[in-house]
C-alpha cells in the first residue's frame, strides 16, 4: 500500500520546527522544576558540585533527558524501517510483536520465577523480544518474508502475547503494577549505566540502516523489477526487518513499551514529502528523538504537578495524534493503491478440509458453550435437563451476546479490510471503540457509583463523537480509506494514553476498565443481548448490497471508479456500517477487537474470496470464536474467568499461524 502527499506547504514545514519549540519550552521548565533555577551558571555549579540536588541533576535528569532523545531515534528509525520493507503506513516497531514479547517474558518471570528478575529487567526484556522476533522469522520464511504474510504473523504473534499479558494482569492486578509502569515507557534513570550501552547499539543500528540504504530501495520495486535488477527482495526484506527488530528489542529492553513514537516519526516525514530513504531515516529519527523527548520532559513537569508518576507512553499519544491529525489534511484522495504481495493458494481438497473443519468448529462451539460445563465443584459435566434448566438463565445472555456481538465485529472487519486493502484493518482502526472507552472513563471517573446503562449513555457519547469527528475529518478526501484509518489510529493513540496513566496509578477502578476493554460478557442481561442479536440480525440483509462495491474495492480506487462507482457515497455508506456495529458491539461487551481482525482472514484462507462469501463466511467464524472464548474462558481457569476478548486471541492466534504455514511460497 502506497501512500500520496501533497507537495508540503509552509504551515506543514513549519510543524518540526514547532516540535522542536515544543521540547525546548517543556526542557526548560523541566529543568526549572528540578534545579530551582534557569541561570546558566547555577546549573553549572550545581552540575560541578556535591551533594543531593547535583546527584538528582547528573544522574537523574540530564541521562533521562539524553536516553529519551536515543530511545525516540532508535524507534523511529525501526518504524521507518517496517513501514519500508511492509510497504504499509500503520507498521510499527509493535507490528511484529517485540514489545509484547519482551512485556510477556518479564510478567512470566516476576509472577513465577522471581529468583530469575537478579540478571537485570533488561536482559529478560531482550530475550523475550529477539525470541518472539526469531519465532515470526521463522514463520515467515518460507513465504520470502512476504510483506503480507510478515504483517499477519507479526500481528498474531503480537495479539497472542498481549491477550496471555492481559490475562495475567486481570488475575494478578496488585503484583504487576510496576510492570505497568515499564510497559507504558519508563525514562526515569539513576545513573549512566543504561545510556551508554543502548547509546552505541542504537548507532550501530542507524549507521547500518544508513549504509545499506541504497541496496534496500530496490523494496521499493515490484518483486520481479527487483529480481530482475540482481536483488533478492526476501533477503533485502529479512535484512531490513533484521535491523529495525535490534532497534526496536534494544530500546525496549532499555526503557520499556513506549508506544506510537515509531509510528509518528515516520509520519511526520512522510508528511514533509521526503522520499529517499536515507533521507527519510535520518528525518524519522530526529523527529522521533524530539517526540520522545517531549513527552518525557511532558511527564516530568505533570508529575510535578499533580504529585504522582506519569508513564511517558500516556503522554506520546496525547503528543503524537494530534500531528497525525495534521497529517490526515495531506494525505490526496484516492491514494491508496492496492499491491498483492502473496497469492494464498491451496488445492480444492485442502479447502474443502478447512471448510468442513470450521463448519464442524462452528457446531461444536454452540454445543460445548450450550450443554458442558462445571458444578459448584469444579468438576466438569455434561448438563442435561434440570441441570440446564438451572443454569441457563445466565449462560442465554452471554452465549447470545458473544454469538452476536462476533457476527458483527467480523462483518466490520470485513468491510474495512476490503475496503482499505489494508490486511492490518481493524473495528479498532476506526477509532470508535476508542472513543467509546474515553466516554465510559469520564463516567466511571466522574461519578461514585455509576449505573450500567449510565456507563453505556456514556460510552454511546463517547463513540457518537468520535464517528462524527471521523467524517468530519475524512469528508473533504471523499472517505480516503487512509484518512480513516490514521485518524482512528490518532484517536486510539489518546486512549491508550489514558489507560496507561490509569492503569499505573493503582486505581482499582482502572482494572474494572481493563478487564471491560479486554471484552468481556460478564455481567451481560439478555435485554441488552437481545439488542445485539437484533443489530446482527439487521445487519445480514444489508451484506448483499455491498457485495458488488466489496468486491471492486480491493481492485483500486482508480479501477473502482472507472465502472461506475461514486466513491464518496460508498466509502461514506460502508464506514456508516461498520462504524454502527463496532459501536454496538462495544457499548454492551467491550472491544472484542480480535474477531474483527482475525475473521477475515480466516475466511480468506478458507479459500471464501467473493465479497458475500467472505463477509458471511467471516460472520461465522467470528460467532464460532467468540462462543467458544466466552465459554473457554469461563471454564478453563474456574473460579477464575479469563475475558472473550483475550481467549479469543489465544484460541485464534496459534490457528491463523498454522493456517499461514500452509501458505505455498507464490508471489503475485
Amino acid at each position: 500500500m502506497t501512500t500520496v502527499l501533497r507537495k508540503p506547504t509552509m504551515y506543514h514545514r513549519a510543524i518540526p520546527a514547532a516540535l522542536f519549540a515544543a521540547t525546548a519550552l517543556l526542557g526548560v521548565i523541566s529543568l526549572h522544576i528540578e534545579t530551582g533555577s534557569l541561570n546558566p551558571a547555577d546549573i553549572l555549579d550545581l552540575a560541578t558540585t556535591t551533594g543531593t540536588q547535583s546527584l538528582l541533576l547528573t544522574h537523574g535528569w540530564i541521562p533521562r533527558f539524553l536516553i529519551s532523545l536515543v530511545a525516540g531515534a532508535g524507534l523511529a528509525t525501526a518504524g521507518a524501517l517496517f513501514q519500508h520493507t511492509l510497504k504499509n503506513p500503520l507498521a510499527s516497531p509493535s507490528t511484529l510483536g517485540l514489545a509484547g514479547g519482551a512485556k510477556l517474558f518479564l510478567t512470566l518471570a516476576t509472577l513465577y520465577a522471581p529468583s530469575v528478575l537478579f540478571i537485570g529487567h533488561d536482559v529478560i526484556a531482550l530475550l523475550g523480544a529477539l525470541m518472539v522476533g526469531v519465532l515470526v522469522f521463522a514463520l515467515a520464511r518460507r513465504s520470502g518474508f512476504s510483506p503480507l504474510v510478515v504483517i499477519l504473523t507479526g500481528m498474531i504473534v503480537a495479539l497472542y502475547c498481549g491477550a496471555v499479558t492481559t490475562a495475567l494482569a486481570i488475575i494478578h492486578h496488585e503484583w504487576l503494577k510496576s510492570l505497568f509502569i515499564w510497559g507504558s515507557g519508563d525514562l526515569t534513570q539513576d545513573g549512566w549505566y543504561i545510556l551508554g550501552p543502548l547509546s552505541l547499539k542504537v548507532a550501530v543500528g542507524l549507521i547500518v540502516a544508513v549504509a545499506l540504504a541504497r541496496p534496500l530501495e530496490m523494496l521499493n520495486l515490484s518483486d520481479h523489477q527487483a529480481t530482475a535488477l540482481g536483488a533478492s527482495p526476501a533477503r533485502l526484506r529479512m535484512l531490513c526487518l533484521l535491523i529495525g527488530c535490534w532497534l526496536t528489542a534494544t530500546v525496549v529492553a532499555a526503557v520499556g513499551i513506549v508506544g506510537f513514537v515509531g509510528l509518528a516519526g515516520p509520519a511526520i516525514t512522510r508528511m514533509l514529502g521526503i522520499r529517499r530513504l536515507r533521507s527519510k531515516l535520518g528525518c524519522s529519527a530526529a523527529f522521533g528523538a524530539l517526540l520522545l523527548c517531549a513527552a518525557g520532559q511532558g511527564v516530568q513537569v505533570l508529575s510535578a504537578h499533580i504529585g504522582t508518576l506519569v508513564p511517558v507512553g500516556a503522554l506520546t499519544g496525547i503528543f503524537g495524534g494530534p500531528l497525525l491529525i495534521i497529517l490526515i489534511r495531506q494525505l490526496r484522495a484516492n491514494a491508496m493503491s492496492v499491491r498483492n504481495t502473496t497469492s494464498m493458494q491451496t488445492g480444492n481438497r485442502n479447502l474443502l478440509h478447512i471448510r468442513s473443519l470450521l463448519g464442524l468448529l462452528v457446531l461444536l462451539a454452540l454445543m460445548a458453550a450450550i450443554f458442558i460445563g462445571r458444578d459448584i465443584n469444579g468438576f466438569w459435566q455434561f448438563q442435561w435437563a434440570g441441570d440446564l434448566q438451572t443454569v441457563w438463565p445466565w449462560r442465554e445472555a452471554r452465549i447470545l451476546g458473544a454469538l452476536a456481538a462476533g457476527t458483527m465485529l467480523a462483518i466490520a472487519g470485513t468491510v474495512l479490510q476490503r475496503m482499505t486493502a489494508n490486511p492490518m484493518a481493524s473495528p479498532e482502526s476506526l477509532g470508535v471503540s476508542a472513543g467509546a472507552a474515553i466516554g465510559m472513563i469520564v463516567v466511571i471517573f466522574s461519578m461514585d457509583a455509576p449505573s450500567a446503562w449510565l456507563q453505556i449513555s456514556g460510552a454511546s457519547i463517547g463513540a457518537f463523537a468520535t464517528l462524527v469527528a471521523i467524517f468530519a475529518l475524512t469528508r473533504q478526501s471523499g472517505y480516503a480509506p487512509e484518512r480513516i484509518l490514521i485518524a482512528g489510529i490518532a484517536i486510539g493513540a489518546l486512549f491508550d494514553g489514558f489507560i496507561a496513566f490509569l492503569m499505573a496509578g493503582g486505581d482499582p477502578r482502572a482494572a474494572r476498565l481493563l478487564a471491560w476493554s479486554s471484552g468481556s460478557t460478564y455481567g451481560l442481561s439478555f435485554d441488552r443481548a437481545s439488542i445485539l442479536a437484533i443489530v446482527a440480525v439487521t445487519a445480514l440483509p444489508v451484506l448483499p448490497a455491498l457485495a458488488r462495491w466489496l468486491n471492486l474495492f480491493p481492485l483500486g480506487p482508480i479501477t473502482t471508479k472507472s465502472l461506475g462507482v461514486d466513491l464518496s457515497i460508498s466509502r461514506g455508506f460502508m464506514l456508516l456500517f461498520a462504524a454502527i456495529l463496532t459501536a454496538a458491539a462495544t457499548l454492551l461487551v467491550g472491544p472484542l477487537s480480535f474477531a474483527g481482525l482475525i475473521a477475515p482472514h480466516l475466511a480468506r484462507l478458507a479459500g471464501f474470496r467473493h465479497a458475500l462469501s467472505h463477509t458471511m463466511g467471516a460472520a461465522a467464524i467470528g460467532a464460532a470464536l467468540m462462543v467458544s472464548a466466552d465459554w473457554l474462558g469461563r471454564m478453563l481457569f474456574f473460579p477464575w474467568e479469563i475475558p472473550a476478548g483475550l481467549m479469543a486471541a489465544i484460541i485464534a492466534g496459534p490457528i491463523l499461524v498454522w493456517l499461514l504455514m500452509r501458505i505455498g511460497r507464490n508471489g503475485s
